[in-house]
């Protein structure tokens, strides 16, 4: 299939007048950077020389979106120019190695390039599969280096939070070991390696920074330059200027071999700032937008982007017009006088808005787990969200369809869907009209709670993950759903273990049903239980023979639902023990296989 894609892909490019130059291509790609971080996006405390000199030598887009809020399906739609979906990486690809990831099939900015003559490098952070046929040089780059995972310390180059010893470093599909050298600088010296054995033809070279991403590990002089500010946004800050200063070399080296004026710099974040705990909660600078990575509110997906080529696109020019990763590969095929016939890029050239034309009218499209967002217009409606930032405080049952107008308000802070019923039903049937959508991502609003548990006691055999143990088992009965995002803090998470809890319901309660809820995301290997049990007493001490329901099978593979398991109870119960089994590794199908897997349970609601 792949060569026949080629055979009408190198049919399908008009050719270049001869005494014209096709433009080198320098796209670089940060890693985790919040949506202004840059001292040119506003960020006050933040010395940025180089990228601030790079925003006025070209344009700056103010409403730049990226195609998914976490690593790899976000880099999947930016080589490919297609969603997440349609380029078959809607999540993170796995950081052990042997396992794929975006599937070959697919066509990266790389081939394209490559089929018009173009050296292909990339250089840095892949995150795109780990086996031999998803690795850089099967997808179109002819020189590869840099880690196939999604982190690395920068130093001993190893994998960063889950080992042990898988280091994680690779030039040409061969394990290196340039151990104690600092990454970041590492790279740039190979990037300037590249750049000089290829100047003499075109080159694409996908320079993909693992920075400001953790481990915060900048250059020491920055750190001293910050220390006036606060953890952890002082070491964010110092790992920013240290990426600044690098950057600064590259271009700088374009600048000394007489480069610059025929290369096209692209610079953008892959999504928003980290508030994950391996982040120390979060030191990246969103402004007045909510959210941050793994969330579609606009802190999540708006990032800084900014690209120069001078004499082509104009000095100091700001774009407000939404655009978004996906108009990348289209604008790079117009600059270099070639166009597509294939009908599979869904993105639109940016040259039209750079040369200060008007902007069409567009939809936005995103899916991201069991989140969704479609937006036109200044209107958005975002499904089952998320907020890492907890910004604004958010209801799981109440928010579960939330309707922004960002010129209304562009903090998205509160929810107009009860307003704007109208706007809610337009855009829930445009999502519904994508191709990716289905009609269960679209959320029942529930009623509020009503748990007869609530004011009893709930009691653990084991303890969850200290990670995510919330209130303790007091968030079993604490008459609070949790959202689809298991680190809202309404979820109990046990890592490969069961979890077993005895609910004691408070005095003279009669219910008639117990429903036990959980959660499961594949791709942050959480698994529905393979089975819950179910065991009922009038004292405490005797209980009955436990009732069992089993995951049905259509669920093992559906990758994010919130499970409910509900039994009858019998009369005069005053206690109950539930037993939820984990799946405790990850089966043979999954990314992860042999991995331990988590189980994460919310409510046991008593009705």
């Amino acid at each position: 299939m792949r060569l026949s894609l080629f055979t009408l892909l190198s049919l399908c490019f008009f050719s270049l007048p001869a005494q014209q130059t096709r433009p080198n291509i320098l796209f670089i790609l940060t890693d985790d950077q919040g949506s202004l971080d840059l001292n040119c996006y506003g960020a006050p405390d933040l010395y940025t020389p180089n990228l601030d000199a790079l925003a006025a030598s070209g344009a700056r887009f103010t409403q730049f979106y990226v195609a998914a809020p976490v690593c790899s399906p976000s880099r999947a739609a930016l080589l490919t120019g297609r969603n997440p979906h349609a380029a078959g990486l809607p999540g993170n690809a796995s950081s052990i190695p042997g396992h794929a990831g975006m599937p070959t099939e697919q066509v990266t900015m790389a081939e394209y390039f490559k089929e018009l003559g173009y050296a292909t490098g990339h250089i840095g952070k892949w995150h795109l599969g780990y086996s031999e046929d998803t690795r850089p040089l099967a997808q179109g780059f002819d020189y590869s280096f840099g880690h196939m995972g999604g982190c690395i310390d920068n130093y001993s180059h190893f994998f960063y939070w889950n080992g042990p010893n898988r280091h994680d470093m690779w030039e040409n599909g061969e394990e290196v070991f340039p151990s104690g050298t600092y990454f970041p600088a590492l790279m740039v010296e190979k990037a300037e390696a590249f750049i000089s054995a290829h100047q003499k033809e075109p080159f694409f070279l996908y320079f993909a920074i693992n920075a400001p991403h953790y481990p915060l590990q900048p250059a020491e002089k920055w750190r001293k330059y910050y220390s006036g500010l606060p953890m952890p946004r002082r070491d964010y800050a110092a790992f920013i200027s240290t990426q600044d200063e690098l950057i600064g070399q590259l271009l700088g080296f374009l600048d000394e071999q007489g480069l610059r004026e025929n290369t096209v710099i692209v610079f953008m974040s892959d999504h928003g700032h980290s508030c994950e705990g391996r982040a120390f909660g979060g030191g990246g600078f969103a402004g007045p937008y909510r959210g941050a990575k793994f969330s579609l509110f606009e802190g999540g997906i708006r990032v800084p982007a900014i690209i120069s080529l001078p004499g082509r696109i104009p000095a100091g020019r700001v774009v407000d017009a939404p655009c978004i990763s996906l108009d990348w590969l289209p604008t790079f095929l117009q600059l270099a006088n070639a166009a597509p016939l294939l009908p599979t890029l869904e993105g639109q050239s940016l040259i039209p808005l750079l040369e200060g034309q008007t902007a069409s009218a567009r939809t936005f499209y995103w899916k991201q787990g069991a989140q969704w967002a479609v937006r036109r217009g200044p209107w958005k409606l975002v499904g089952n969200p998320m907020d890492p930032s907890h910004k604004f405080p958010l209801n799981a049952d109440a928010d579960a369809l939330f309707l922004s107008n960002l010129e209304m308000d562009v903090s998205e802070s509160h929810n107009l869907a009860s307003r704007y019923p109208e706007q809610v039903e337009a855009l829930k049937q445009l999502y519904l009209s994508w191709p990716y959508s289905r009609e269960s991502d679209i959320p029942r609003v529930l009623p509020p709670l009503q748990n007869k548990a609530f004011g009893g006691e709930a009691t653990l055999k084991e303890p969850p993950h200290p990670r995510y143990a919330a209130q303790g088992a007091a968030t079993l009965i604490d008459n609070q759903r949790g959202s689809s995002d298991f680190q809202d803090g309404r979820w109990l998470g046990f890592e490969q273990g069961d979890m077993e809890a005895v609910i004691a319901l408070p005095a003279g309660v009669q219910a008639s049903s117990v429903t036990v809820r959980c959660l499961q995301n594949l791709d942050s290997y959480i698994f529905l239980p393979k089975s819950i049990s179910v065991a009922f007493s009038r004292d405490g001490k005797r209980f009955s023979h436990p009732a069992t329901l089993t995951r049905k099978p259509e669920q093992e593979r559906e990758p994010d639902i919130i499970g409910e398991f509900a039994f009858d109870i019998p009369k005069k119960t005053r206690y109950i023990r539930i037993v939820a089994a984990n799946e405790g590794l990850a089966p043979a199908w999954h990314k992860a296989t042999g991995e331990k897997v988590w189980l994460f349970v919310d409510e046991v609601a008593v009705e």
